[in-house]
């Protein structure tokens, strides 16, 4: 009878620790899933990020896109629309989550993340460029555009009259030779569809923030696109070594690996996280 008793009670303690055992195991999942807000560039809007944020998705992440104003479905009047706007519309999203996020900029998007990470250094989990831009504080978009002798963006741009907006000219050819020369034909044809004239005013306008909040931030990543005729991959490599950003991958593609080599992209935004 004792015999008996033993072995229920032995047979009942491997129960207990099987069942914490696999509830562990459920948490160390759940601790590889990330936030991830994701910020688009110029000319573009938050539609190109539609295949990046169903693969992390799927993969049991949370994806927010952010729609910069006058852009995609935003109708914000020019002349409401500024760089500091851009800047905070990311950080109410970040203040809007529960959660350190995997903050996420491609190149104009590049330097609203920079300023945004430096207002809310505590809630970022990760800062990740994407062929993103980085300004030194009291430089602009336009302004480091200008240091990249390889690119063709300056071939290609079309002012409005006044000059508060600019636009690709000649679209059906630059921006497939520009933006995504390896993306397919439906890539190619949703960015002439959806592309809107940006405001000059945001990437005319230096950015301010704080060097040492920006240096402090010790999760940083960039992710060079090797074959871009927007931002150039030798250019892309000056400003990583100007920001001391050590931690680099790269993608053999254009300036919109999203659209053209989304796997890819992915596969290295997991990397990041597991980090």
């Amino acid at each position: 009878m004792k015999l008996l008793k033993c072995i229920v009670l032995l047979m009942a303690l491997i129960l207990v620790l099987n069942s914490c055992s696999k509830e562990h195991d459920n948490s160390v999942s759940e601790d590889h899933h990330s936030t991830f807000v994701l910020v688009h560039g110029a000319w573009q809007a938050s539609f190109v990020w539609d295949k990046v944020k169903k693969a992390l998705e799927d993969e049991g992440n949370t994806v927010v896109l952010v729609e910069l104003l006058g852009h995609g479905n935003d109708h914000t009047p020019v002349s409401e629309i500024t760089f500091d706007k851009y800047v905070k519309q990311v950080t109410n999203v970040i203040d809007s989550l529960n959660t350190p996020v995997v903050l996420v900029g491609h190149s104009l998007g590049g330097a609203i993340v920079t300023q945004a990470a430096c207002k809310v250094p505590q809630k970022i989990a990760k800062l990740v460029y994407v062929a993103g831009f980085i300004p030194k504080s009291g430089n602009s978009v336009f302004e480091y555009s200008a240091m990249d002798s390889e690119t063709l963006i300056p071939s290609a741009l079309g002012f409005s009259a006044d000059g508060s907006t600019v636009t690709i000219a000649n679209p059906e050819e630059n921006m497939r030779e520009i933006f995504c020369k390896d993306g397919s034909v439906e890539d190619i044809n949703l960015l002439v569809e959806k592309l809107r004239p940006e405001p000059v005013v945001a990437a005319g306008t230096p950015l301010d923030y704080s060097s040492d909040t920006y240096s402090a931030i010790a999760n940083k990543y960039f992710i060079y696109t090797t074959e871009d005729k927007a931002i150039s991959y030798p250019f892309q490599q000056q400003m990583v070594s100007e920001a001391h950003i050590t931690n680099t991958y790269e993608i053999q593609a254009g300036h919109s690996p999203f659209l053209s080599r989304p796997t890819e992209l992915v596969a290295i935004l997991n990397k990041i996280t597991k980090q």
